[in-house]
C-alpha cells in the first residue's frame, strides 16, 4: 500500500467516518445478505458491536500510515474472532460487503483509483487479522482478553 492509497483511503474514509454507525450496520446487511450462514455467528448484534466495530474501523483507517505500530492490536483482533467461528475464507466475503456498501454510500467518488486503494488496504488489513486468527493464544494471555473499543 503506497501512501497515496493511504491518502486516497483516508479521503473515502473522512466522508463516511460521520456515519460510520450505520455504514457499519449496513455492511452487516449485506454480509448477512451474500450468506444468511454467517448470522449464528453474531451474538452481539446489539449497538455495542456496531460502535465497536465503527470505533475500531475508525482507529485503522485514520491510522494506516502507522500500520505497523497497530500490528499487534489487528492481529490480537484476528485472534480474538477466532472463537466466534471465523475462518480465513471470510475475510473475502467481508471485503465484498464492505466494498458494495462503500461504493453505494460514497457514488461517483468511488472511482477506480479508490477501488484499487481500498483493496489494497483492506487486504494488508485483513492479512495481519488472519495472521492472529491463525496463531495459537500464548499460554499467559487469556483467552478473551479484550482492548475496549475492539470488538
Amino acid at each position: 500500500m503506497t501512501s497515496d492509497d493511504i491518502d486516497i483511503v483516508q479521503r473515502a474514509w473522512s466522508r463516511i467516518s460521520l456515519f460510520s454507525n450505520e455504514f457499519v450496520k449496513e455492511i452487516y446487511r449485506e454480509l448477512f445478505r451474500l450468506d444468511p450462514g454467517l448470522l449464528p455467528m453474531f451474538t452481539m448484534t446489539d449497538e455495542r458491536l456496531i460502535n465497536k466495530v465503527a470505533q475500531t474501523l475508525n482507529t485503522v483507517l485514520t491510522s494506516l500510515e502507522q500500520l505497523d505500530a497497530l500490528r499487534f492490536i489487528i492481529r490480537h483482533l484476528g485472534q480474538q474472532h477466532r472463537r466466534y467461528g471465523v475462518k480465513p475464507e471470510h475475510f473475502a466475503l467481508v471485503k465484498v460487503a464492505m466494498t458494495r456498501v462503500m461504493a453505494q454510500r460514497l457514488g461517483e467518488h468511488f472511482t477506480p483509483t479508490l477501488a484499487q486503494a481500498w483493496s489494497a488496504a483492506y487486504d494488508e488489513i485483513a492479512a495481519i487479522m488472519i495472521e492472529g486468527l491463525q496463531q495459537e493464544p500464548r499460554a499467559e494471555e487469556p483467552a478473551d482478553m479484550a482492548l475496549p473499543w475492539l470488538c
